[in-house]
């Protein structure tokens, strides 16, 4: 049972068996979260994985956290000061992502205080949008995620995770311009966990996002000393 998981290796059997059984012929393996996994200072909460993912591939024998063996995501986390120079001159150059850089990625994400995870563990062979059965299927999880992993701030990239984990519509257009006039974040709460995290949204930084705005917010973050 769901309840029953008290660590987040407990949750990713739970999200394994879950899988198995609702997606049993299906050829990509589900994504976890990773980074700082105890009270981390921002958690932040994209949509679904796809396949560029490498750690999608059912051969994959390392950790499974979003973005591994792609360079987008840690160029905007760079840009916004979460992430380090050395660190992503080493992802620019890299063909390919051995399981050495992969725990190096893990590892610095947990020292800046950052937890990476999706709103639904499913993983696209594509950046279409989950679909409604999915999000209800998936939602559960990242909600016992949020309370194993307590983090203090929630950042949502993209309306989807934010609509999803907040039960709010917002125009993220109206809360980017009011939020880079008054240099102030406007925070929401959680609607389902029990535990309190503020949650800030956020332009989606890759694909259909907008990257150069989600920088802006994460600089606005930083610069708040969240």
């Amino acid at each position: 049972m769901l309840k029953a998981c008290k660590t987040l290796d407990e949750l990713w059997e739970y999200v394994e068996r879950l899988h198995s059984e609702h997606f049993p012929r299906y050829s990509l393996a589900p994504i976890f979260g990773g980074g700082r996994i105890t009270q981390p200072k921002l958690m932040c909460v994209f949509i679904n994985p796809t396949a560029k993912n490498i750690s999608s591939r059912m051969e994959w024998r390392g950790p499974r956290f979003p973005f591994i063996g792609t360079r987008q995501v840690w160029r905007v986390f760079h840009r916004a000061g979460f992430f380090d120079s050395e660190l992503l001159n080493e992802i620019e150059a890299s063909k390919y992502w051995s399981l050495e850089l992969t725990n190096r990625v893990l590892n610095h994400l947990a020292q800046r205080g950052l937890y990476l995870t999706n709103l639904v563990k499913h993983t696209g062979h594509d950046a279409t949008l989950p679909n409604s059965r999915h999000i209800k299927l998936f939602l559960p999880i990242l909600i016992r995620e949020i309370e194993i992993v307590k983090p203090e701030y929630i950042v949502s990239f993209g309306l989807l995770p934010f609509t999803t984990l907040t039960g709010e519509r917002i125009k993220l257009n109206e809360y980017y311009s009011e939020i880079m006039a008054t240099k102030r974040l406007r925070f929401y709460t959680l609607k389902h966990a029990r535990i309190y995290s503020k949650v800030i949204p956020c332009y989606f930084p890759v694909g259909r996002g907008k990257p150069n705005r989600a920088i802006a917010i994460l600089k606005l973050i930083a610069a708040l000393g969240i």
